[in-house]
């Protein structure tokens, strides 16, 4: 301590203490830092959570669905068509029957032959078709008149005023005037969930729900909440609230069926009153806003009384926040709740869904979910597909109950266009293939009878042998590696001379073994390859029996090369894919070439002329009935022990393959006839128009002559006998020579003026 000179300690002068007032505003400014420096803080810690969470807020969905898309169904004046089956896709795509004509998109009229439709706007392959309505009038399986109306393009995310607003007074009655978390509607919802029996409230405003579902998640815990508190007042300042309203509307869950999830106003209008958002009445958009709370508890089809009380109250609702006057919402409560009843969906088309993602992949195209929607539009006509599901399960829960032993059976069905490769129907499996195997594209399995007509093929081409070539229908022994083989007809008897045509009517084993043995294994196959055969084919004389193997879809496709006039077709089932809205195309590798090089047109009509006996005289005789006078080309298969059955259909309007036969290759009892042509009758029996139409005339270079079709020549007038033929020109057979007159057998005439002598080449 200082001292004074003299020694002394001087005294401390005193210090006065600083007013009350100052030292609270010390304290205020000390608090206004450390709040300051909190608030900053969490800026920080926030900021990037925020900005990610605008980004997302102001894109697509990252894990926006991929559609994959039917053929559109195309109507015009003499396209095939059936009113019932029309109508029967119109309710499954959720369109609704009205007793007068259509007004609004979604609805239809079923008058007699006739259909008015009013048609919702859509997305097509090549763009945004709108609305509109069209007459369709439909004779003797055809449509013979289209009357049409365009409507006005809607956009998809356009929602009705009364809508918004039902949805606004259940969830979020202050959206408009909070900044993303709403203080007061917290206290309210706690207060009403105290003091009410009613149905509890919550207290999240839409902004924090859309946050919840985009950003952070649906954990329950208290930092979540928190957070999504925090993100939900940040992106307000950034992202508009027509933005985070549409991104509610068009994600919000709203119910389950099986494994597929109601998701968005769209989906559960049509899911629950099978309609487009825009045609819902009050009553039903209050029903759609009630499903929010509690999809489960408040579903209409489960529990309709739970459901109406929370619809009224929705209603109650839009009448105290001043959306609805009390009158309108005391009517709209009056209304029944009027839930559509289940539709029953198309296909659920697993195995199109494999076949094509396969496609997709060989075309240099593999869509992941994405900001942006992805649209892949196919070939597949969805009611077709539907129809060819529905055949195959029926038909193979016939023969299991009419053999309990071949249980359990499996089948498949491909539909394709041989005009140009399309598939239009191809079903895997009784249950879908999803995932699993695909027996329309992976099952390899012994043709049988069903190859022989490629036997004949080869025969035609090689050997210049025709429909009526004679062949000997006798016992017959083959010495092969394996020993001395004796070919047997399925009933085991012999019949004598039979021609080609008759071998293939009949499904005779040894003519056409015989006449396999004439042109050779090597040359069969190469011409089976040529038509599109890509399995193993065996070296041996069994190869004329089809112990080789195919798929479904393989023998599909080679048989469409005949159909085509020997033009081989890849069959294809993409017809292109989309990105975004309006639908940016997406680049696609084109469909690759078909491997097969093609056969001849001549020949190729040949085989088929051969095949249309099957269904006239041979062993598709009973399907006969169901074709109403349309020529078609037919061909059963059986493998041996009835473990494959076969039935293939070609006319001019498609090639259908169905198989029919055991997982484990077991013995079945099956026959072509018996197991497989039932599957391809019920289809005919469901969509006639899609599949019906007459093989077309012989090509250009045939020419048709008379047969006598016991021996094999050109028909004089004293054969007792005469069928018609179709042969290349200037491959006309020699004339009969056993049915002649003492005088043409003296001088070598055939009574036409012609030498009898001729060869056929």
């Amino acid at each position: 301590m200082p001292r004074s000179p003299s020694g002394a300690a001087r005294p401390r002068r005193g210090r006065a203490s600083p007013p009350r007032f100052v030292v609270w505003a010390a304290h205020a400014v000390a608090f206004a830092a450390l709040g300051a420096a909190f608030a900053f803080w969490g800026w920080l810690a926030v900021s990037g959570a925020g900005t990610e969470a605008v980004r997302a807020l102001q894109q697509n969905p990252s894990d926006a669905p991929l559609e994959v898309l039917s053929a559109p169904t195309l109507l015009w004046q003499g396209a095939p068509a059936e009113p019932a089956a029309l109508a029967r896709q119109l309710a499954a795509l959720g369109y609704r029957p009205v007793a007068a004509r259509p007004r609004a998109p979604g609805e239809y009229r079923r008058q007699g032959s006739a259909l008015e439709i009013w048609r919702r706007a859509h997305q097509g392959p090549e763009g945004p078709v709108a609305q509109g309505f069209v007459r369709v009038e439909i004779a003797r399986g055809a449509v013979a008149a289209l009357v049409s109306e365009r409507g006005a393009v809607l956009r998809s995310l356009d929602f009705p005023l009364r809508l918004v607003q039902a949805v606004l007074a259940a969830e979020d009655a202050r959206f408009l005037d909070h900044g993303g978390v709403d203080p007061v509607g917290v206290a309210r919802a706690a207060w009403h969930n105290v003091v009410s029996d009613g149905p509890l409230q919550g207290g999240s405003t839409i902004t924090q729900q859309v946050i919840k579902n985009r950003v952070v998640g649906a954990d329950r815990t208290v930092e979540r909440k928190l957070r999504e508190a925090l993100l939900a007042a940040f992106v307000e300042q950034r992202v508009s609230k027509e933005r985070i309203l549409e991104i509610y509307l068009n994600e919000v869950y709203l119910g389950q069926r099986g494994p597929v999830s109601v998701v968005g106003m769209p989906a559960g209008a049509l899911f629950y009153f099978g309609k487009n958002e825009r045609e819902l009445a009050l009553p039903e958009m209050a029903t759609l806003a009630a499903l929010i709370a509690s999809p489960g508890r408040f579903d209409p089809r489960a529990d309709p009384d739970a459901a109406r009380g929370r619809r009224d109250w929705v209603l109650g609702r839009m009448a105290e926040v001043g959306f609805v006057d009390r009158e309108t919402a005391r009517a709209a409560a009056a209304a029944p709740l009027a839930v559509a009843p289940f539709a029953d969906p198309l296909d659920p088309a697993g195995d199109v869904l494999d076949a094509v993602q396969r496609e997709l992949r060989r075309r240099g195209l593999e869509p992941q979910p994405g900001p942006e929607q992805v649209r892949v539009h196919t070939t597949i006509d969805p009611a077709l597909q539907e129809a060819a599901r529905g055949a195959l399960a029926g038909a193979l829960a016939e023969l299991e109950e009419e053999d309990p032993s071949r249980r359990p059976l499996e089948g498949a069905v491909v539909v394709l266009d041989p005009a140009n490769g399309a598939v239009r129907a191809l079903v895997g499996g009784r249950a879908g293939t999803r995932g699993g195997f695909n027996r329309a594209l992976d099952a390899r399995r012994q043709p049988g009878s069903a190859f022989k007509p490629f036997v004949a093929l080869a025969a035609f081409e090689e050997r210049g042998a025709l429909p009526s070539t004679p062949l000997a229908d006798e016992p017959l022994t083959v010495e092969t590696a394996q020993g001395p083989w004796s070919p047997q007809n399925f009933d085991r008897e012999f019949r004598g001379p039979v021609t080609v045509r008759q071998a293939l009517e009949q499904s005779l084993n040894v003519p056409m073994v015989r006449l396999g043995l004439e042109v050779g294994p090597r040359d069969i196959a190469a011409w089976a390859r040529r038509a599109g055969f890509a399995g193993r084919l065996p070296g041996g004389p069994s190869i004329a029996l089809g112990t080789g193997e195919t798929t479904p879809g393989e023998l599909a496709g080679a048989y469409a090369t005949l159909a085509a006039g020997g033009r081989p077709r890849a069959a294809w089932i993409v017809a292109g894919a989309s990105a975004g809205s309006p639908g940016v195309p997406l680049p696609l590798r084109p469909v690759p070439p078909p491997a097969a090089a093609g056969v001849d047109a001549i020949p190729a009509w040949l085989v088929l002329d051969a095949m249309t006996g099957t269904v006239e005289r041979g062993t598709a005789r009973k399907l006969g009935p169901l074709l109403g006078g349309t020529r078609v080309a037919a061909k059963t298969g059986t493998s041996q022990d009835g473990r494959d059955a076969w039935f293939v259909l070609v006319t001019g309007r498609a090639v259908v393959v169905a198989w029919v036969g055991r997982d484990d290759g077991g013995p079945a009892g099956l026959t072509g006839a018996g197991g497989a042509l039932p599957v391809v009758a019920r289809l005919i029996g469901e969509a006639p128009g899609a599949l019906l139409a007459p093989l077309p005339g012989p090509p250009e270079g045939a020419v048709e002559v008379e047969i006598d079709p016991e021996t094999g020549g050109l028909a004089g007038e004293r054969c007792p006998t005469r069928v018609r033929e179709v042969v290349r020109e200037g491959q006309q057979p020699a004339p009969c020579r056993a049915h002649r007159s003492f005088w043409q057998r003296l001088f070598g005439r055939d009574g036409t003026g012609r030498n009898a002598g001729g060869e056929r080449r």
